[in-house]
């Protein structure tokens, strides 16, 4: 057990070598294996959880490499091993629930969260969504501008989607994907 402060959660990603780019989606559906089959990645996945997948991260690759296990109950993880994922796939995905975030930090910039609402993507998400990291400090936490910006983001998602970048986070069960060239068009 740690005594690490649960908002410190881009230090999680930076220990594991997973920090030099960032891009998750989380969506609001019960089955990440429904999820992996709706990306049409279902014949190139890989059983493991994040501790395992690490082996395929690589940032600015061009091959599309996900890793997809699920977050909470009702809550789906979809994390970029390698290269970007590209929006049809995430506007084709089904959310019985309605809503999905999506957060990256590519080539050195952080992109605000955007969230599914329903019916759009929008950029414009409501200020009470943002209270709670903001009260309790989320955006004071880690060494760096950008662990401080990713930290606040990560905690108002997690509040969101009911689970934190911890230990566990790593441990969780999970298909490693393989898009299949052709699958999306390239955004």
């Amino acid at each position: 057990m740690t005594s690490r402060n649960k908002l410190d959660q881009w230090s999680y990603l930076a220990e594991r070598g997973l920090a030099d780019t960032f891009g998750c989606s989380w969506v609001e559906t019960p089955d990440h294996r429904a999820v992996v089959t709706e990306l049409r990645a279902e014949e190139e996945t890989l059983a493991c959880d994040l501790n395992q997948a690490r082996r395929w991260y690589q940032p600015y690759a061009d091959e599309i490499v996900v890793w997809v296990g699920e977050q909470s109950p009702g809550w789906v993880t979809i994390l970029n091993m390698s290269g970007l994922l590209p929006w049809p796939a995430l506007d084709a995905l089904s959310r019985p629930g309605g809503r999905a975030y999506h957060l990256s930090y590519y080539a050195g910039e952080v992109s605000e969260p955007v969230c599914f609402n329903g019916s759009e993507w929008e950029e414009d998400i409501s200020a009470d969504h943002w209270d709670r990291p903001r009260q309790e400090g989320a955006g004071l936490i880690g060494s760096s501008d950008l662990a401080q910006e990713m930290n606040f983001y990560l905690a108002a998602l997690a509040y969101a989607t009911g689970g934190f970048i911890d230990d566990a986070w790593f441990t969780t069960p999970g298909l490693l994907c393989r898009i299949p060239d052709g699958a999306w068009p390239r955004a």
